[in-house]
């Protein structure tokens, strides 16, 4: 018996231990994030799958940007060579023909704590690297003062010749806001105007404006903010998951968006990309020219069942460790035991592998990149850290490019 078989009857097994309650719950949160508990689906189903003809691309013209991204690296690891994978993965990415990198800011959190702000380690990348686009991804703007933010990038974008960029977050976890100016527990309810409010701020700091901001008497005080970056303007993603209107204010603005798929269904992630377009065009502004960039779970491989187990793991770990910190997942996530959260999770696994990360190899993952372009999504924005070990990663960003390149026009080994 295969262990992939294997694997399958132990979830169906599992399934079938579930009381009619505890099955409802299971199903209704898989539902919630976009994803099936597999029911009937037996090891022959999945074979009979597994053999068919992978959807290739449809037309010559089908196109897409590819990006690295970092998010959850565990910032408890011993030891040197902590940032040695982002930095050799950003010397691969800028030799061969990846769009960008993006490093988050992550706080008081084992599941990222590598990250606590991405102007530092974007000002590594940027003298490590010549092509890249370096990119926060996110930095959350309520947590700081927009003069520190048009400051820290504007050194970015110097030291890496005019390469800087950043997606604004409005933060999510109340404990995060003990970092913002001022009395951040009472800022934090108005956070997402505030998060508007500063990129507004900081663009025109950056192109060279005098700004009146106050003093800590309140008195105004006129700032100008030095050193005066290379860019004329700050390129502007806004970080969005379950809210359309974000994506319509991100439009509104000219602003492009960052979003993922881990928790929200590619059909509603169309309806945001369609609204966030018509948004766009609503204020002056090139529906066309406005970029959707979608993180993904990424890790390419010669051999489907091989990637399959070698991520098994490391991604069950990481959706138990995100679904966990998710207020809004908390409560069905709570009213599921042990045994029932690992049911589910191992549901999830199989879904997110088949259909919603690049996971696999080349020709498998371009159906998920053909459904990515149907919807309107113009970046995948590879996530690889989340949990395999270094060699494996970098080995896998060669299948990567391959991939990459059928969407670019390069041939195998080919140069940008």
């Amino acid at each position: 018996m295969s262990d992939e078989t294997e694997t399958t009857q132990r979830l169906q097994e599992r399934l079938a231990s579930l009381t009619p309650g505890q099955r409802a719950v299971l199903e209704r949160s898989l539902r919630d994030r976009g994803a099936k508990a597999p029911g009937g689906l037996g090891a022959g189903e999945r074979t009979a799958a597994k053999s068919a003809a992978p959807r290739r691309r449809r037309r010559p013209g089908s196109t897409m940007d590819f990006s690295l991204f970092f998010f959850s690296g565990d910032g408890t690891a011993a030891g040197p060579g902590k940032y040695q994978l982002l930095l050799d993965s950003a010397r691969y990415a800028d030799a061969n023909g990846f769009s960008g990198i993006w490093v988050p800011e992550r706080h008081f959190v084992d599941f990222g704590g590598l990250y606590p702000n991405p102007s530092v380690l974007a000002a590594a990348i940027a003298v490590l690297t010549e092509r890249l686009q370096i990119r926060a991804g996110s930095t959350v703007l309520p947590l700081h003062h927009p003069v520190r933010v048009a400051e820290e990038w504007a050194v970015v974008d110097n030291l890496s010749g005019g390469r800087a960029a950043i997606s604004a977050a409005s933060g999510w976890h109340p404990d995060d806001f003990i970092l913002a100016p001022g009395d951040g527990q009472q800022r934090y309810p108005r956070r997402k105007d505030e998060m508007f409010e500063a990129i507004h701020t900081i663009q025109r700091l950056w192109a060279g404006e005098s700004v009146e901001l106050p003093r800590a008497d309140g008195s105004p005080q006129t700032v100008r903010t030095l050193p005066r970056p290379l860019q004329p303007a700050l390129p502007v993603w806004v970080s969005a998951q379950g809210s359309v209107e974000t994506f319509t204010r991100a439009g509104e603005i000219g602003a492009h968006v960052l979003t993922g798929l881990v928790a929200q269904r590619p059909a509603d992630l169309k309806d945001k990309a369609a609204a966030y377009r018509e948004a766009r065009a609503k204020a002056g502004h090139d529906p066309a020219a406005g970029r959707v960039t979608a993180m993904v779970h990424t890790f390419l491989w010669p051999d489907e069942d091989e990637a399959r187990e070698l991520v098994r793991g490391p991604l069950t770990g990481y959706l138990k460790t995100f679904l966990a910190q998710q207020d809004s997942f908390g409560s069905e996530f709570s009213k599921l035991g042990e045994a029932e959260r690992d049911t589910m999770l191992a549901a999830s696994f199989e879904r997110y592998f088949d259909t919603l990360a690049l996971l696999g190899t080349p020709d498998k993952c371009e159906s998920l990149i053909e459904d990515l372009v149907d919807i309107g999504v113009d970046e995948v924005a590879c996530l690889i850290d989340f949990g395999l070990g270094q060699d494996r990663v970098l080995k896998g960003l060669e299948h990567l490019a391959e991939l990459k390149n059928r969407y670019q026009g390069m041939s195998e080994g080919e140069q940008p």
